[in-house]
């Protein structure tokens, strides 16, 4: 946390704190907060019934987080005080990359990820006083924890296994060893994960087996070789950086980890007891 912690939530971004005293005496008071406690707005598609009430049924969405703090900052004197305009000034003045607001409050740390969208204002008010608003946006509109979680298993030393092209209903086999994780999302929103499957592995399958939804690969990973799986960007790349998209096979699907405890198999069609199966995610709130 930068500073002392004058009340909460504090507010950290890009090096500067609301609610602290920072290390040049200066407090700075947020009176205001807008768009960080309240829910995101609800985007509507609907499309008007033509000659009759109402309208067609559409899935709603929502909009971007802008959240909005306006406050006071009361410096020691005049220097601290010009300095203390400088420094709020630059905060988030990097248009070209999104950085973490990171909010400490009574219960829990969250944090996302914002850009400034609005001018910075200052007014001043007297000698060592001025009243300050800062509007950031986050594109994606959910609150999440502050610490990443991590999870990790081998593939299952067990009989059987999947034979591709994949039928249903799916044979993982018996008395399987590992291959299983418990991922608890204790937020209230689902979060998109990030798999990372490490080889050797041949035709690797991540299912939920609460709803039997999969990601399933077409592909062998050689030993040292990984695959990652951003499920928020659809996207599948080898060794991080070359797209393997098109090995994921028809039928799969991305799926988030629901609030609450997703549980998850991990299987491939030979068993390797190198291979393993990483899931990080961040807890997500709306």
């Amino acid at each position: 946390m930068t500073g002392r912690q004058l009340q909460q939530p504090v507010f950290e971004v890009d090096g500067w704190a609301g609610n602290t005293v920072d290390d040049s005496g200066v407090e700075w008071w947020i009176s205001t907060e807008q768009g960080w406690a309240s829910t995101p707005p609800v985007r509507l598609t609907l499309t008007d019934r033509p000659e009759r009430h109402g309208a067609f049924d559409a899935p709603s969405y929502r909009g971007p987080r802008v959240i909005t703090l306006e406050g006071t900052a009361i410096a020691p004197d005049r220097a601290s005080k010009e300095a203390a305009k400088d420094r709020l000034a630059a905060v988030l003045a990097d248009g070209s990359t999104l950085l973490p607001l990171v909010v400490t409050e009574p219960h829990r740390t969250r944090r996302a990820l914002v850009r400034l969208t609005a001018e910075t204002k200052i007014a001043d008010r007297k000698a060592g006083a001025f009243e300050f608003s800062l509007t950031m946006t986050a594109p994606d509109p959910l609150r999440y924890s502050y610490g990443l979680n991590a999870s990790t298993c081998p593939l299952p030393s067990s009989s059987g296994g999947l034979a591709f092209p994949l039928s249903f209903p799916l044979d993982f086999g018996t008395g399987s060893s590992g291959g299983r994780l418990q991922l608890e999302n204790k937020g209230t929103a689902p979060t998109w994960p990030a798999w990372r499957i490490g080889g050797p592995c041949v035709h690797p399958v991540i299912t939920n087996t609460t709803t039997g939804e999969e990601l399933a690969f077409e592909l062998t990973l050689q030993d040292g070789e990984f695959l990652v799986i951003d499920t928020d960007a659809r996207s599948v790349l080898l060794q991080g950086t070359a797209s393997r998209r098109s090995a994921l096979l028809p039928g799969s699907d991305w799926f988030p980890l629901r609030p609450g405890t997703t549980p998850v198999l991990f299987r491939a069609r030979d068993y390797d007891p190198v291979a393993r199966l990483t899931a990080e995610w961040r807890d997500a709130w709306l």
